[in-house]
């Protein structure tokens, strides 16, 4: 039997909408999101803690966390020096100061993905769509170099399976509206 891996991407915070780098408090959970939930298995979710009132099936999974902006974080990207944001948007090795770079998040990524043990058989994580991209790369066998090749929107769900190894069965389908 397959293993099976849901990912839902979670809405981008308010702040990126806005042009301005979030900060790295646990995301909130959307209210519409729990019609996508399943009504039984796990549930990962990318924080040291579940969120409010959520128990028993939400489980810490604190290597889904958005990548760490370090320094950057809270600031408006029309406030940063363009050989800066060049060097961010080019160079997957590049970290902003304090930071993380997108070479770190598929190294943390990926090695999650490898050590995600074969049981539950159904799992379902939330993460950002960055997260998202960088679990369906490394289980493509890719590098961080490829991040910006990919789009997963926020609101959508990926799925990937497991038999020897995963399978990437879809990418980024719209949820509903209803979030």
């Amino acid at each position: 039997m397959a293993q099976i891996l849901t990912c839902l991407a979670l809405p981008a915070p308010a702040c990126v909408r806005h042009g301005v780098f979030p900060d790295a408090s646990p995301p909130d959970l959307p209210p519409g999101l729990a019609a996508h939930l399943p009504q039984t298995g796990t549930v990962l979710w990318p924080a040291e803690s579940c969120p409010a009132g959520r128990t028993g099936q939400f489980h810490p999974a604190p290597a889904l966390r958005t990548a760490a902006m370090g320094e950057w974080q809270g600031r408006a990207l029309k406030d940063m020096p363009a050989t800066d944001l060049e060097r961010w948007v080019s160079d997957p090795d590049f970290a902003p100061p304090g930071g993380e770079s997108r070479s770190m998040l598929m190294q943390r990524v990926a090695a999650w993905l490898a050590e995600l043990p074969p049981a539950p058989r159904h799992l379902t994580a939330l993460a950002d769509a960055t997260v998202i991209r960088a679990i369906v790369i490394a289980a493509l066998g890719g590098t961080a170099a490829m991040l910006p090749r990919l789009d997963i929107a926020p609101h959508s769900r990926t799925v990937l399976t497991r038999h020897a190894m995963w399978r990437v069965s879809c990418t980024g389908t719209p949820l509903e509206e209803s979030l």
